[in-house]
């Protein structure tokens, strides 16, 4: 097994997205209530479009390529499409799509629920931004220096549906994430 990567790979300098909104819709939106992600019915439905990968996330991935080559049984460079996007707003500077293998993204756990990267991150103490920063912030997106709604169509997904019984609004359920990927610089 690889040895985990610090946190601090990336040392001082390691990026975050600016923001300077934050979206009434997401401000009064209600976060994951006490099942999470994993407690829904939902059937990883969010994992269907692929993700797109900070570069960040993408060295983290390919420095480990072997342990997670040998979870998904492919190679990890099969996962990732052939062309960087070029757009700037993501950690790193840069990101790229996963490939969709059998109708879900590349990278999600073939003997169960979820992404083999979110269980080494969870599991195996790997470094949390080996997960792409769309799929640890979800159901929050960003565009042009605003936090937004994903406005995705997941109707069983608890993280989306208008009667969510979540007792906390997302931004304090995902606030660990969005303080690690974001600087926020609300005018």
């Amino acid at each position: 097994m690889s040895v985990p990567v610090s946190d601090t790979l990336f040392g001082d300098c390691m990026s975050k997205i600016d923001i300077t909104r934050i979206s009434d819709e997401l401000r009064n939106h209600q976060g994951f209530d006490h099942r999470g992600c994993f407690g829904t019915a939902c059937d990883d439905k969010c994992c269907q479009w692929g993700a797109d990968v900070d570069r960040e996330a993408y060295d983290l991935t390919i420095t480990h390529r072997n342990r997670i080559g040998a979870m998904l049984g492919r190679k990890v460079e099969e996962c990732f499409e052939p062309t960087w996007s070029g757009e700037t707003d993501f950690l790193g500077q840069n990101s790229i799509a996963t490939t969709i293998i059998n109708g879900t993204c590349s990278f999600r756990n073939p003997t169960g629920r979820g992404c083999v990267l979110f269980y080494l991150a969870v599991k195996e103490d790997f470094p949390k931004r080996i997960v792409p920063s769309t799929c640890r912030l979800f159901p929050i997106s960003w565009d042009k220096g605003e936090m937004i709604l994903f406005k995705g169509i997941l109707p069983t997904c608890n993280c989306l549906a208008p009667d969510n019984p979540g007792s906390r609004k997302v931004l304090e359920t995902q606030q660990e994430a969005m303080e690690d990927i974001f600087q926020i610089r609300l005018s």
